[in-house]
């Protein structure tokens, strides 16, 4: 087989495999690449294949940055399907419809362009066939099976196998003991594969830790009578969020205080996530038999809709505002950001990965004056974070799921990961698992 990386190559975003056989041509998810705006000029390069001669796209999982160019390859002739799990086919959807929305207000405020319309994302709901995880299936000459890599709800990493060679696309492989998932399932044996790097060269607080953390936060921003923001993904770290402050609200952990979900796409996601229970942990399945509803709790207000989200600013503080996009590249959350991020009795916490590029990764290195939404703001909020938070599993985790396959992969690939985490992560391998392991680059092909 041949896999060429037209995106995550030397970067987090834009998660695309160009993978050929000799009778099949596929793409591993097809991601958008991701920067201070949606309309990053390399979505509008065009692709480094033939769109109308692929036979099908599988998706590991519904985050942007693995599918946020669907629209755009049916556009460019795509006819073949989309093979994904139930619950990745509905929050796809939801992602990119959400996504459309904010290229619209973009569009409408400063001409920025559209990559893609609501309309271009109808397009992609006929194409998708779901696939239940460890269920085989064939695309030509390949066998194809997903497997729980327990990053997000729905999220799998992907095994094809032509006979000859098998190759791993591990996606984004998620973190331990997380609220709501399952552990991923052990790596499967394979010739090759290709292992995201986020967190390649960085170990994570010790995940026991991350509820106190975020307790902390919420206590110390009542005491301030301040604003804790908290930009989250609307998918799995928002629910996570919400699952955390209803133990502390049930458990009264907490002083009362209003809490806003300023957030559309993470209404509706919760609500998706409710459809799918065997998705849920164990724990999280026990609290819901007990008639637990895990995203509900006191002092929780949920705005849809936006003149429901103007009426956060008049509303009395202390509160916390949960707000999209997690990276702050867009959506509600820049309106908090304008109005809080002066106020030095409030606090922006981070609690996701930021890519290179983003508002959210200036905020996140200690820069003190930013722009947004065209106005230049002086960050005199506390800006603080919570990696043990993250959906990604970091540099240990990484090495320890490899570990997990029976028999260990001959060759190693480290992707969807800044250059220098995939270079740690590569060394780190080779000297702890004695594995041929590269960092490939953009455009680069590998015959497996």
């Amino acid at each position: 087989m041949l896999v060429t990386l037209f995106g995550a190559a030397r970067e987090v975003t834009g998660s695309c495999y160009y993978v050929e056989s000799g009778k099949a041509k596929i793409l591993v998810d097809c991601g958008l690449f991701q920067g201070t705006t949606l309309a990053h000029s390399k979505n509008f390069e065009p692709f480094g294949f033939d769109a109308s001669q692929l036979d099908a796209v599988l998706v590991t999982h519904a985050h942007l940055d693995h599918t946020g160019r669907l629209p755009v390859l049916i556009k460019n002739g795509f006819k073949g399907k989309i093979f994904l799990t139930p619950p990745t086919a509905k929050l796809t959807q939801l992602v990119l419809e959400d996504a459309a929305e904010i290229m619209e207000d973009e569009f409408q405020r400063s001409y920025t362009p559209k990559l893609f319309s609501s309309e271009d994302v109808a397009g992609i709901v006929s194409r998708c066939e779901t696939i239940e995880d460890h269920a085989t299936f064939k695309v030509k000459d390949l066998k194809v099976t997903f497997h729980n890599a327990g990053h997000i709800f729905g999220s799998s990493f992907v095994v094809v196998d032509e006979g000859r060679s098998k190759i791993v696309f591990s996606g984004d492989l998620g973190n331990v003991s997380t609220p709501l998932l399952p552990p991923k399932d052990a790596l499967t044996t394979a010739n090759a594969l290709f292992i995201e790097s986020t967190y390649g060269n960085r170990i994570h607080e010790d995940e026991s830790t991350r509820a106190e953390l975020l307790k902390k936060s919420v206590v110390e921003t009542i005491s301030k009578k301040g604003v804790l923001l908290i930009p989250a993904f609307a998918i799995e770290r928002t629910q996570e969020i919400l699952f955390e402050l209803n133990h502390f609200v049930e458990n009264k952990l907490i002083p009362p205080v209003d809490v806003y979900l300023d957030s559309p796409m993470a209404i509706k996601a919760s609500a998706i996530f409710d459809e799918f229970p065997k998705y849920y942990n164990r724990a999280a399945l026990r609290l819901i038999a007990m008639g637990d509803e895990l995203f509900e709790f006191p002092g929780l207000k949920k705005t849809l809709t936006r003149d429901e989200s103007k009426t956060i600013n008049e509303a009395p503080r202390p509160k916390v505002i949960i707000a999209g996009s997690g990276m702050m590249n867009g959506g509600r959350i820049l309106h908090h950001l304008v109005r809080y991020l002066s106020d030095k009795n409030s606090t922006l916490l981070i609690i996701g990965f930021q890519a290179e590029g983003t508002l959210g990764r200036r905020l996140y290195t200690g820069e003190r004056h930013v722009n947004v939404l065209s106005e230049t703001i002086d960050v005199k909020a506390k800006v603080t974070s919570i990696g043990a938070y993250s959906a990604h599993a970091d540099q240990r985790m990484l090495l320890d799921w490899i570990k997990t396959a029976a028999e260990l992969p001959k060759r190693i690939f480290c992707t969807h990961g800044e250059e220098a985490a995939a270079a740690a992560l590569a060394t780190r391998i080779k000297d702890e698992l004695d594995i041929t392991a590269e960092v490939p680059r953009f455009n680069e092909t590998i015959k497996i």
